[in-house]
């Protein structure tokens, strides 16, 4: 599995300021995901912002490195070019891991993150507006 190197992370408070700004937001009672997609970055960046009200910092980090191992395994199933901000919330702290996971993925493919395939007419993705197939043939 591929690490989760320090390249790629948000770490500046300008970098989660710039995501804010022009973002999508998912959410479910367990998590909040704001994913911003451009072409500049090549790869991914991802960040978490843990708050107080989530317990002392022992509770805020075992939290975080939870959130950091399911982004860690996940990841090369996303496509390129995105920036995700990961905002628990206070519910999160007391579910189980797989509850965790199961709440991401569930959020990541809501967001768009997973690169769309035409494995079967379920998931294909709808035509572009440049497609003429079928139109007076």
């Amino acid at each position: 599995m591929p690490p989760y190197r320090k390249e790629e992370r948000l770490r500046s408070s300008k970098d989660f300021k710039a995501v804010f700004q022009q973002c999508r937001k998912v959410e479910d009672p367990n998590l909040a995901f704001y994913v911003q997609f451009s072409k500049s970055p090549p790869r991914g960046l991802y960040g978490i912002s843990v708050g107080r009200a989530h317990g002392k910092a022992h509770d805020r980090n075992r939290l975080k490195r939870r959130l950091r191992e399911i982004y860690r395994v996940e990841k090369a199933r996303f496509r390129d070019g995105y920036r995700i901000i990961l905002i628990p919330k206070r519910t999160a702290a007391q579910r189980p891991f797989d509850a965790l996971r199961d709440s991401f993925l569930a959020l990541a493919k809501r967001a768009g993150l997973f690169p769309r395939t035409s494995s079967g007419p379920a998931e294909a993705a709808p035509p572009d507006r440049g497609d003429t197939r079928g139109i007076g043939s």
